[in-house]
């Protein structure tokens, strides 16, 4: 835990119980302000999502690739206000005095794929004007969600903010409410904001509870054993609209593009859950039963545990189903289930 907002007090305080609303500190994940001049068209040359399509209200998620399509990071991005970011550019990358007529760009992430990221942005944004500047002093991440629709919204409408659609987002005193799902949300504060939020009567609870909704949602995001290791449809970004197949030219665009027009990709995220109170590392392999043997077919991307129920996302061959015997590769070895996208691939 490497956050300014969050005590260990805190954290060692969460609730790990299923709630019909909760708020839950997400310090694992971090933000990077992107501003300067170039930062719309650089930011197009280098990831999935259509950049240009991004307004005041909406946000985009989308990948960022290397070369050969395989992803450094997948994120979600939106436009900031210039109170968001006054203090965000970075006075050892180039910029000038036209950057204030273009609004700064916030990518959310998890933190290994984030600094993944970052440095390759970094290394090839200094032939543009363009700079980036951590957010970890500037913002606190926090997911919002809960069983119940109802009183999930009550929540948000006690934090101030009005009910976003899917997709798009709302704005509150400088803070950010993303909207992912029917009832499930990222929400950014500063970090003045945050610890005077977490010291309020609210209902927090632990990251895993937003975690395993984020599973269940069909997303997932990159540890660090997984960056570089897999192409955007192998995590279905296509499917939940984080490739634009009509936009110009990024990097990796050619593996993508080919995956979709000329096929081959034979591999895709699948959600599964079983009984056991195991919490898998990314890259844990999913054995395949065939007769009598049991084969490596898949490996685990993303898991949570919520009270010995595991939730898994993970990679698989895409002709995968429910009919078919899986299990953890794991001293226990437990059996696990396929559980429905809420999407179609």
């Amino acid at each position: 835990m490497h956050t300014s907002w969050l005590t260990a007090e805190h954290y060692a305080g969460l609730s790990t119980e299923p709630e019909q609303a909760f708020i839950a500190p997400l310090p694992a994940f971090d933000t990077l302000s992107i501003s300067g001049a170039d930062t719309i068209k650089y930011m197009q040359s280098q990831t999935t999502c259509d950049i240009a399509a991004l307004t005041n209200t909406a946000f985009l998620r989308g990948a960022h690739c290397d070369a050969k399509g395989k992803m450094w990071s997948q994120f979600h991005i939106c436009t900031a206000t210039k109170e968001d970011s006054a203090d965000s550019s970075d006075s050892s990358d180039s910029s000038d005095s036209s950057d204030s007529e273009i609004a700064p760009l916030i990518v959310i992430a998890f933190r290994d794929e984030l600094t993944a990221s970052t440095e390759q942005w970094k290394k090839f944004g200094v032939f543009s004007k363009v700079s980036f500047s951590s957010g970890q002093d500037q913002y606190a991440v926090f997911g919002i969600g809960g069983t119940e629709q109802a009183k999930v919204s009550a929540l948000i409408a006690e934090l101030g903010f009005s009910l976003p659609d899917i997709g798009q987002l709302s704005r509150h005193n400088n803070a950010l409410l993303l909207r992912l799902g029917q009832s499930h949300f990222i929400m950014l504060q500063s970090i003045s904001a945050a610890q005077q939020l977490m010291s309020q009567a609210l209902p927090f609870a632990a990251p895993n509870l937003w975690l395993a909704e984020h599973i269940r949602c069909g997303f997932s995001y990159l540890e660090h054993g997984l960056i570089g290791q897999l192409v955007p449809q192998m995590l279905n970004l296509q499917a939940i609209d984080a490739i634009s197949f009509t936009k110009g030219c990024y990097i990796g665009q050619e593996t993508v593009a080919r995956l979709k027009y000329r096929g081959g990709n034979k591999r895709a995220a699948f959600i599964l859950t079983a009984e056991t109170d195991e919490l898998p590392a990314a890259g844990t392999d999913i054995e395949l039963q065939l007769n009598e043997n049991w084969r490596r077919t898949g490996q685990v991307v993303n898991a949570a545990n919520i009270n010995n129920t595991l939730w898994l996302i993970a990679v698989l061959p895409n002709d995968i189903t429910p009919a078919d015997s899986l299990r953890l590769n794991s001293d226990s070895a437990p059996s696990l289930q396929i559980v429905p996208l809420p999407y179609s691939l």
